[in-house]
Formats: structure tokens, sequence, C-alpha cells
């Protein structure tokens, strides 16, 4: 309620793989259509994800977006294909690695809630469950990749804030 991000990290091993991430919560002050809509907005994304540069939609099919994202720094870039799922009815986007193709990372799975809050805000829920797969970039960024996936909400909150205070204001 203070404005904070509440964050929930995990880190476990499924099907021989090491899984990174969490779950991270936030208040959001925009009403929850908006929040899904930039969700669901493709070139909002790199504004909306941390460490994305790019994300690019690459097609569609059984209700599923397929949307290219290429994330990284100047060290470590990783590009891979998320099938993006909306269940409105739920207040849901669910996502997970699209497999059919080229991918950088081993695995990635998880989901974004917005659900409706006091005085026309949103709770934001982001759970992201990731595998960077084997070697140097497990070694040496696993943790802070997971310290920036439990900020996706915040920075969410970041972009879309002023953007919608800027609406009111012009209404």
């Amino acid at each position: 309620m203070g404005g904070q991000t509440v964050e929930r990290p995990m880190r476990f091993e499924q099907g021989g793989g090491t899984y990174v991430g969490g779950v991270a919560y936030q208040v959001v002050p925009a009403p929850p259509h908006r929040v899904m809509a930039a969700l669901l907005t493709v070139p909002d994304l790199p504004r909306l994800l941390p460490r994305t540069k790019r994300a690019r939609l690459v097609g569609a099919r059984d209700n599923a977006a397929q949307v290219e994202l290429v994330q990284g720094n100047s060290l470590v870039e990783a590009t891979y294909t998320l099938r993006l799922v909306p269940e409105p009815s739920q207040g849901m986007v669910r996502f997970w690695l699209d497999r059919s193709r080229a991918h950088d990372i081993s695995d990635v799975w998880g989901y974004f809630r917005v659900q409706p809050h006091a005085d026309g805000h949103t709770l934001l829920t982001v759970a992201v469950a990731l595998d960077v797969g084997d070697g140097l970039v497990r070694m040496l960024f696993e943790d802070h990749i997971q310290r920036i996936i439990l900020s996706a909400p915040r920075q969410i909150r970041d972009y879309l804030q002023p953007r919608v205070l800027a609406e009111a204001d012009s209404a």
C-alpha cells in the first residue's frame, strides 16, 4: 500500500532445469483494463519489461501471440520467443517459451495478473520462472537476473503512471 514492490524470490529444480525468478506485486495507479492493454501492446514491451531491447510480433495462432524478445545488457544478450495468451476473464496473461523457434535460454514461463484495487488502481502480480541454461551465464548472472525479473512490476508502474496522469489531465 506504501508504493513498494513486494517480492517473493524463488529458486527450484524441475525436469532437469534450474529455475530462478519468483512472484512480485505492485499497486499501479491505473485501471486494470489500461494495465492489461499495455501488457498486450508489443511495441510497449521494451519499456515495460526490464532489460528488454526489442520486442517483435512474429506470429499468432491458437489465441496466442508469438513475441520475439531480445533482452540483456552490453555484456550478454538473449533472444527467444514467448507465446502470450490473454485470459481476460481471469485478468491474466500467461506466457511460456515457444520451443518451435530459436531460443538462447533453456526455458521460461509465468503470468501477469491484474486485479482491481482501491481508487481505480490495479494490483499487478508478475510471476516468472526462468532457466537460463548451464554455463557461464548461470554462474555469473543468475542472481542479478533474478533481481531484474522481480523488478518488472515496478518498471511497469513507472512506465504507466505518467501516461495515466497525462490522460487524466487532458480529459
